[in-house]
């Protein structure tokens, strides 16, 4: 388990003590999204090998919400939470699926007529406060919306196509071919955030009028940014290779930007997800850069288990900026 620094093997003093929260039934794990019950204390998350969904429990250890292949998910990676409803979209699969959280029961499951990962990657997902989500896809240039039907079911709309945008997408292999990834929404529901990792930018999406624009950013300010949490103008950005979290101010009208510090920890491991839970940070790491991965990201060195998700107290970073 990860603990010290491993380059100096000193230990974790001057940086924050981490609570691990670990995954005890698999080896192969490999997690990449988070979502937050914070009116019960609780976070869920997925795996990108086995489709397996998970939930804290209150202890160290996460137990299994959806067993892998339930219902169709063989890939858990995008989730977000709100009114005891949780998504979880599939990447390659072109699934999404919806759960009551309460009795543990698939309320619909969606599908974009894609599989394979040249034709769909369907990354990450944010519920907007009207009870629609949207789902990026890092491969096809579609914005997705998924969209309450009144019946307790959901349909899944296409929202906007980004041909003819700011938005310019990018065929390839490998991590240069993944576009947008994580996304984030306004508090008041006007505008979407979202990151692409193949250009180390944000581009913001007008809802009402579907417009788009590149946020300004300093020069660098961000390097493989993935997953990302949105507080007021406070945007936190996990970023893979740099392992560390970026936290950027935003403007008023979300269009630019300022790197306001960046901070890492040496529980993080190819760091694909953040949000706040009971007034901490969660970061989870996928190890996405180690062998086995089921990313487009590899490598050769075998992965850390069981992996886990780190739990810090925020207010012990304020030494560790790393930017």
């Amino acid at each position: 388990m990860p603990g010290s620094d491993s380059n100096t093997g000193t230990e974790l003093d001057p940086f924050p003590e981490a609570i691990l929260h670990t995954f005890p039934d698999s080896t192969s794990v490999f997690p990449e999204s988070l979502a937050v019950d914070a009116g019960r204390g609780q976070f869920y998350v997925g795996s990108t090998k086995e489709g397996t969904i998970y939930r804290s429990t209150g202890g160290d250890q996460l137990e299994v919400f959806s067993p892998a292949g339930a219902d169709g998910h063989t890939i858990s990676s995008g989730m977000s939470f709100a009114l005891d409803r949780l998504i979880v979209v599939g990447r390659q699969t072109g699934l999404i699926f919806i759960y009551d959280t309460v009795t543990g029961g698939l309320t619909s499951k969606l599908s974009n007529g894609l599989s394979g990962v040249d034709q769909t990657f369907l990354n990450d997902t944010t519920f907007a406060p009207d009870g629609s989500a949207y789902v990026t896809d890092s491969v096809n240039p579609v914005l997705y919306r998924v969209v309450p039907t009144g019946n307790g079911q959901y349909r899944l709309d296409t929202f906007l196509q980004f041909n003819g945008t700011v938005v310019n997408y990018i065929k390839a292999t490998g991590a240069d071919g993944i576009n947008v990834n994580g996304i984030v929404i306004t508090k008041d529901g006007r505008y979407l955030v979202i990151a692409k990792r193949n250009e180390n930018a944000l581009f913001r999406v007008d809802l009402q009028t579907k417009s788009v624009v590149r946020v300004a950013l300093p020069p660098n300010a961000l390097d493989t940014p993935d997953g990302m949490f949105l507080e007021g103008n406070t945007l936190f950005v996990a970023q893979n290779t740099p392992r560390a979290i970026a936290v950027l101010e935003m403007s008023q009208d979300f269009a630019s930007a300022t790197l306001v510090r960046s901070f890492t920890h040496p529980t993080f491991e190819f760091p694909t997800s953040v949000a706040r839970f009971r007034g901490n940070f969660l970061v989870v790491s996928s190890q996405f850069d180690t062998l086995g991965s089921p990313a487009a990201v590899t490598g050769t060195q075998p992965s850390i288990v069981p992996f886990w998700v780190s739990e810090i107290n925020g207010s012990g970073f304020d030494n560790n900026v790393v930017k």
